[in-house]
């Protein structure tokens, strides 16, 4: 089940592009958003205020898809690329928003949420492998990728675990993280985890997101 709103609508979306994934007949294109994408944002969270999100079993960072998807889309308005923040979105096939995942950049990056609503974990996979390979664009090995997975079950733990989450012995909590020094061993092996074609873009394609089709009040 897809959200209905987010389906149907069609905006040109003009984020900056980090990576395009295709397996079989499907392409999931991950989009990092900046403050300069507000106006994108605001618009995503009226299209989606009637609709009904379904739950994800391996949602991390909040109670509800929902509040996820909220509080990121919220979040983009207010955030400072020096500090850190990102707000990823996938998009699949070029028309549906599928997932999305909020860092915050604060010390080490922690995913503050993560959620897909199409059951689709090609689309969940490309969400983290792309957020690893940010991580490292932007702060080399000096920052983990943490996830809040301290009180999940074991089989969501052992979901990320394939990817090469672990929980260190010596950090002093019990979340799933991939610690700087060990991006570079990780990202290819979640990579390789991920099974799909993957073309990674440059920082430089970044267009306007003002021009929406279909999202004008």
């Amino acid at each position: 089940m897809q959200v209905q709103s987010l389906n149907s609508y069609q905006p040109d979306f003009q984020a900056l592009k980090l990576s395009s994934i295709t397996k079989n007949a499907k392409k999931i294109d991950i989009y990092s958003l900046t403050s300069e994408d507000k106006t994108f944002a605001k618009k995503m969270l009226n299209v989606a205020k009637s609709q009904v999100f379904p739950q994800d079993n391996k949602l991390l960072g909040e109670l509800t898809t929902r509040e996820v998807y909220d509080k990121a889309l919220k979040k983009v308005g207010q955030m400072r690329a020096d500090i850190g923040d990102r707000v990823f979105i996938a998009v699949e096939n070029d028309n549906q928003i599928t997932g999305i995942l909020n860092v915050s950049g604060k010390g080490d990056s922690v995913v503050d949420g993560l959620a897909i609503w199409n059951n689709d974990n090609l689309t969940r996979d490309s969400l983290v492998v792309t957020a690893l390979k940010d991580t490292q664009h932007a702060f080399k090995d000096f920052t983990a990728l943490i996830l809040p997975t301290a009180q999940k079950n074991r089989g969501v733990k052992d979901y990320f675990r394939r990817l090469g989450f672990v929980t260190p012995k010596d950090f002093g909590n019990k979340n799933l993280m991939v610690e700087g020094d060990k991006l570079s061993e990780a990202i290819p092996k979640a990579q390789k985890v991920l099974d799909a074609k993957v073309h990674d873009y440059n920082y430089k394609n970044k267009v306007n997101l003002e021009k929406i089709f279909n999202l004008e009040a």
